[in-house]
């Protein structure tokens, strides 16, 4: 039937995307579900330097069109714009996934890989001036505040990159975190502190970001001294960690504290048919080399899993 395949994979980011290579190769009959771009958040990456092979860096657009290519090349059905709103097992063992656009469709494996999105800060004007100065993509938005000074949120690689990214236009890029020093990889911080329009400002929390229709200024609390000031800037980029796509998953599968989901070294979740894969998994490290082996060894389990039944 048109509406059975052999395996779904729920997201088409670079972990889907290298599922859907390798359960293709295998001859499987695959289905890609993807909510919003090919790619993931990956694809707002202005340039990628720590994947092996690329020696010049890709762009995150480039990177995820050649994975998306290359699935299609060994037959996966690539769904843009559809995901999955719940999953069912019937008495045969065989998963029902329904669709986003209330279709249904059958499978014998489903693998998971849904990956993760920023988490909010949570202070006043956030959510009210959010795409009208509020921002989690550089890369989407930092074209838009040329010349005038904003402010970066945050102290990881994610921060660091796009901050970076951001003194191609900015003035200023008044680099905000809670610590003394950035948790990013050396290399990365090395370079971002020699730039000259970078200001890091440290020991410091965001209270409130303020303006009626786009962001005017931000108030800003020295967590050591209590002292408080305001910030004249015209754009805040947040970038203070990720929370796992797993709505999907409560009540299907076992999840951690933090509603990752839990699997084995062979992306077993705790029902069987049911892998999971990349961002969306407790793992020791997030790395784009780390998600993509994840998506492979999904794939390589589902196939194995298939043969035995």
């Amino acid at each position: 039937m048109a509406n059975d395949f052999d395996v779904v994979i729920i997201g088409g980011g670079p972990t889907g995307l290298a599922a859907a290579v390798y359960t293709g190769r295998a001859l499987l009959k695959t289905l890609v579900l993807e909510r919003s771009v090919p790619g993931g958040q990956i694809v707002y990456s202005a340039a990628i330097d720590n994947y092996p092979g690329f020696p010049d860096g890709i762009s995150g657009y480039d990177f995820s069109q050649a994975f998306l290519k290359h699935a299609q090349r060994f037959g996966a059905e690539v769904r843009i714009g559809t995901g999955a709103a719940g999953i069912d097992r019937d008495e045969s063992g065989v998963f029902e996934v329904t669709l986003t656009d209330r279709t249904v469709v059958r499978t014998r494996a489903v693998i998971m890989a849904m990956g993760r999105s920023p988490r909010k800060l949570e202070v006043p004007g956030y959510e009210k001036l959010f795409g009208s100065g509020v921002s989690v993509c550089a890369t989407c938005d930092g074209a838009f505040f040329r010349n005038v000074p904003v402010a970066v949120v945050g102290g990881g690689n994610s921060a660091v990159e796009e901050g970076a990214f951001l003194t191609r236009f900015a003035s200023e890029v008044k680099s905000i975190h809670r610590r003394d020093h950035f948790t990013a990889q050396k290399i990365l911080i090395e370079e971002y502190l020699h730039n000259p329009k970078v200001t890091p400002v440290w020991n410091t929390a965001v209270e409130e970001i303020y303006g009626e229709r786009e962001v005017e200024g931000i108030r800003i609390r020295n967590l050591q001294t209590g002292v408080a000031e305001d910030l004249d800037v015209k754009a805040v980029f947040v970038f203070i960690g990720w929370l796992p796509n797993s709505e999907l998953c409560q009540g299907l599968v076992d999840l951690d504290d933090q509603g990752r989901v839990k699997v084995n070294e062979l992306m077993e979740t705790s029902l069987p048919g049911i892998y999971a894969a990349g961002d969306l998994c407790v793992r020791p490290i997030y790395q784009l080399a780390n998600v993509v082996a994840d998506g492979v060894q999904a794939a390589v389990s589902v196939e194995k899993y298939l043969e035995k039944r």
